[in-house]
């Protein structure tokens, strides 16, 4: 007759040790998807922050106007093919 053993230190040293891994490995998979939520955050501040400042270029740009003096100017003339437009000043490229 064999004698069953109740406890046995290996089998239940090797249990532990898989809880310890699988919480090891939970914690692990837990900062990945954190730092993951974290980045993408930050790049969704960043990316407002930049459509904030464009809206606020844009704006300005809109009040102020263009920096140089539009002194061109156009005269219609009616040619030998319809009317024709001509500018006088400079021209623009």
């Amino acid at each position: 007759m064999t004698q069953q053993q109740a406890f046995n230190p290996d089998a239940a040293m090797q249990a532990l040790r898989a809880v310890l891994a699988a919480i090891i490995a939970a914690a692990f998979i837990g900062l990945v998807v954190l730092l993951a939520a974290v980045l993408t955050a930050a790049a969704f501040v960043i990316a407002g922050l930049a459509l904030l400042g464009a809206g606020a270029w844009w704006v300005y740009r809109k009040v102020r106007g263009s920096r140089k003096a539009d002194t061109s100017v156009l005269v219609a003339r009616r040619g030998p093919h319809g009317w024709t437009v001509d500018g006088t000043g400079s021209p623009r490229g």
